[in-house]
């Protein structure tokens, strides 16, 4: 193979990797879960769907392949992989606080970490996220206000 012919078959090859690259990137990246912060609105406990506890409410924030937040009480992260409307979550790493206020925190933490694992597919629809096992929602966020104070 001449020099000529190999530096174009480098080029195309070079060329179908950043292509590829770019898909990939669209793929995960450009579903509308990053870049936000999700507060939980309501989560699966026993099958029915409730609100959190109002002082310990989790939240999510997706970042570049990562998911971290607070779970309750403690902070976790983990990696995420999401494309087309398919998630998979974890595994996740906690902190290793206790938390006996408000009660029920920890079984609520033990639930939503629990729920996020167990979670297979996603819907962004504009400020809500919901991510869900098959047809069941498991979890439903909404973006976090941002408080703007006045100086």
């Amino acid at each position: 193979m001449t020099e000529q012919n190999w530096l174009k078959y480098a080029a195309i090859a070079l060329g179908a990797v950043g292509f590829l690259a770019i898909i990939g990137l669209a793929l995960n990246y450009g579903d509308g879960l990053e870049g936000r912060t999700w507060v939980v609105q309501e989560m699966s406990v026993d099958g029915t769907m409730t609100a959190p506890i109002p002082q310990a409410t989790p939240y999510a924030v997706f970042e570049n392949g990562s998911i971290g937040g607070s779970a309750s009480c403690n902070t976790y992260n983990g990696g995420y992989e999401a494309g087309r409307g398919s998630i998979t979550i974890g595994p996740l790493i906690t902190t290793l606080m206790f938390c006996q206020e408000p009660q029920g925190t920890m079984d609520q933490e033990a639930a939503y970490l629990s729920l996020l694992e167990s979670a297979d597919s996603f819907s962004v629809d504009g400020d809500v996220l919901v991510l869900s096992n098959g047809d069941t929602p498991l979890i439903r966020y909404n973006v976090a206000e941002v408080v703007h104070q006045s100086g």
